[in-house]
C-alpha cells in the first residue's frame, strides 16, 4: 500500500475539497497532502500543480477553508 492510498483511505472528504477548492484532480490533491506529509513544508519540493496555490501546504488550507461547503452542495 503506497502513502497516496493511504491518504485516499484515511481523509476523502479533505481530497474532495482540495481538488474542488483549488481545481486540481484528484491525483495533484493527493500528491500535495503525501509531499505535505513526508516533507513537511519547503519551497523546493512544490510540483508543478500546486506552485501556482502557494505550494502543498497552500492548497490545504483553502481546502479546510471549503470543507464545510462540501456538505452542503451534495
Amino acid at each position: 500500500m503506497t502513502m497516496g492510498d493511504l491518504v485516499r483511505q484515511r481523509y476523502p472528504r479533505l481530497i474532495r475539497a482540495v481538488q474542488r477548492g483549488n481545481r486540481l484532480s484528484e491525483p495533484e490533491a493527493v500528491n500535495a497532502l503525501v509531499e505535505y506529509g513526508i516533507f513537511g513544508i519547503t519551497d523546493d519540493t512544490v510540483s508543478e500543480a500546486t506552485a501556482p496555490l502557494g505550494g502543498p501546504l497552500a492548497a490545504i488550507r483553502q481546502g479546510f477553508r471549503n470543507r464545510h461547503r462540501l456538505s452542503t452542495q451534495r
